[in-house]
């Protein structure tokens, strides 16, 4: 039952950022709680979708039984994951405050 409250919920959680990232690459627009934050929208949706795939791809890695395939989509999620946090992290304003 654990497991399938975690797939519904990571699944939402990928679909928001999938959407997100699709709204900021195609209109140049965010998220209204980040709209004071981020510089570069492009560059941030590209981080967000890259975000939700690597968080696709760690949910998915959870459920391959085979050891050593666990291990590489594990570490290939990480990866994702911290790419798209470095790439929202420079499409956004540093060290400016919500005005």
């Amino acid at each position: 039952m654990l497991e399938v409250v975690s797939l519904v919920a990571v699944g939402a959680l990928v679909v928001l950022y999938a959407v997100a990232g699709v709204l900021a690459i195609a209109t140049g627009r965010v998220v209204p709680w980040q709209r004071g934050y981020v510089l570069r929208p492009r560059l941030w949706g590209s981080g967000a979708l890259v975000f939700g795939a690597g968080m696709a791809l760690a949910r998915y890695g959870g459920t391959v039984r085979d050891l050593t395939t666990s291990d590489v989509v594990f570490g290939g999620s990480l990866v994702m994951l911290i790419c798209g946090g470095v790439l929202q992290y420079v499409g956004q304003r540093v060290g400016r405050l919500r005005a």
